[in-house]
């Protein structure tokens, strides 16, 4: 992360948290511990494009129309890391959102370029599946794994033949959402990473569980 962006993050936490907000950030960046299982789908096969509803409408936005579509009742539902989400569809991520009757219902990126990729024992850098999220009021339909199902379809068509996505162990919901789009479990990763650069790994897979400690 360069500096200007730690700084806008920063004003971000002051702006909307206020002074001791913006100290429980800073200290919950000195050492934090975090947790993931990391799925993979395979893109090599032909996948069947997703069916939706009558009033439900997929968008999928990236640096050409991302600017003219940003709304302040999107930016309120994309929720406290919409500045720097929509930042990075400004540099070539994509987001896909579900709305009907114009209320939004879900929401999920694909991550192009990330650091997150090597947190989950990717290195090689596949594109990554990330901060998905359904309104309350829309869950139970379905739409988590419709959402998946379109933003895989379209990775195969843009030639990729790999991708990845990861959730907290105990997400249950989320877990069922990802198995039910086609993804396979592959590895349980702990992290515990210090003032946000310096990464002790823990990881196990089919092959074994091993430590790793690098640089993020």
């Amino acid at each position: 992360m360069t500096l200007s962006a730690i700084r806008r993050r920063l004003e971000r936490e002051w702006r909307s948290k206020g002074a001791w907000g913006t100290c429980r950030f800073l200290l919950s960046r000195g050492l934090r511990c975090w947790k993931a299982v990391v799925y993979e789908a395979d893109l090599e096969a032909p996948r069947a494009a997703s069916e939706w509803a009558a009033d439900e409408v997929l968008q999928s936005l990236g640096p050409e129309d991302i600017a003219s579509s940003v709304t302040p009742a999107l930016t309120a539902f994309l929720g406290g890391d919409a500045p720097e989400n929509l930042d990075g569809v400004l540099k070539g991520n994509r987001l896909f959102l579900i709305s009907a009757g114009g209320s939004f219902l879900h929401c999920g990126y694909i991550l192009f370029r990330t650091r997150q990729t090597k947190l989950i024992g990717e290195p090689d850098g596949p594109p990554v599946i990330a901060c998905c999220f359904t309104s309350p009021a829309a869950r139970g339909r379905g739409l988590y794994r419709k959402a998946l199902n379109a933003e895989l379809c379209f990775l195969r068509e843009h030639g990729y033949r790999r991708a990845v996505i990861e959730t907290d162990p105990e997400n249950t919901a989320s877990r069922k959402g990802i198995e039910a789009a086609g993804f396979r479990l592959i590895r349980t990763v702990r992290a515990w990473i210090v003032l946000n650069w310096l990464v002790l790994q823990w990881s196990v897979d089919l092959s074994g569980q091993r430590w790793k400690i690098f640089w993020l």
